[in-house]
C-alpha cells in the first residue's frame, strides 16, 4: 500500500479497514488411545477476528473491477512504519539544516 494515497483512496470508497473473520479448521493427529490403537481423528474449529485493509483493484487497461485485495494488518506493525518514516525525515531534516548552515558559511567568502 502506498500510504501517501490512503486519503485520496478512502475518500474514494476504494480502500477500508474491517473487522473480518475466519474460521480455520485445524486437521489434528490421529488419537490414540492407552494401548496405542487410533479411535478417531479430532478436528479442531476456531473462528478468529483480524482487521484487514479492504483495496478494490480495477485494471488501468480497461477499467474492469479485479478481485479485491484484502491484507491483514496489526497495530504494531503500522506504528512501527509509521515510526520509520519519521526516522527517515528527522534524519533528512538534520541533514538539510546542517546544509543550510554551510551554504550560509559558503556564501560569507
Amino acid at each position: 500500500m502506498k500510504w501517501s494515497k490512503y486519503s485520496t483512496l478512502k475518500s474514494a470508497n476504494k480502500v477500508a479497514f474491517s473487522k473480518e473473520k475466519e474460521t480455520v479448521q485445524e486437521e489434528v493427529k490421529e488419537v490414540k488411545d492407552s494401548d496405542g490403537n487410533v479411535t478417531t481423528k479430532a478436528r479442531a474449529k476456531e473462528e478468529r477476528e483480524y482487521i484487514a485493509l479492504n483495496q478494490k483493484r480495477f485494471d488501468s487497461q480497461t477499467g474492469e473491477a479485479l478481485v479485491d485485495s484484502k491484507v491483514e494488518y496489526f497495530l504494531v506493525d503500522l506504528e512501527n512504519e509509521k515510526s520509520r518514516y519519521d526516522s527517515v525525515i528527522l534524519k533528512a531534516k538534520e541533514e538539510s539544516d546542517e546544509l543550510a548552515k554551510a551554504i550560509a558559511d559558503f556564501k560569507k567568502l
